[in-house]
């Protein structure tokens, strides 16, 4: 998959988009600069625009370091925490992972400023 390289606040982390269509939808619209809110789970903003949803690749909760889209919602998060509580949270499309350790993200609060830009020297 595409790796890109995701800034919030002062906090760069890495990750890698899945082949999902709404990943590779995703990657044709970076770099793009979002509004997040940091919870005690993870980071969440709204899209400005929707990515392709196909109903087989939507799911109940997700994995620690997963990076989701919300179809209903047009919200796309980073999870960070409570992967085991999770499962109470439906309409979720994983489009990628987070690389690395997630400590970094765990330190966030509040509104952030966000931006998803692909990393540089990746061809297709």
């Amino acid at each position: 998959g595409r790796r890109i390289a995701v800034r919030l606040g002062d906090v760069t982390v890495r990750a890698t988009l899945n082949e999902t269509p709404a990943a590779r939808a995703l990657a044709e619209r970076l770099p793009l600069a979002l509004r997040m809110c940091a919870s005690t789970v993870g980071c969440c903003g709204a899209l400005p625009f929707s990515l392709p949803a196909d109903p087989a690749l939507v799911h109940r909760g997700w994995t620690d370091g997963d990076l989701n889209y919300n179809p209903s919602g047009g919200w796309l998060a980073i999870f960070f925490d409570d992967e085991r509580n999770s499962m109470r949270y439906g309409d979720q499309l994983t489009i990628g992972r987070v690389d690395g350790p997630l400590e970094v993200l765990r330190a966030l609060d509040g509104r952030l400023d966000v931006l998803l830009s692909l990393e540089a020297g990746q061809t297709d």
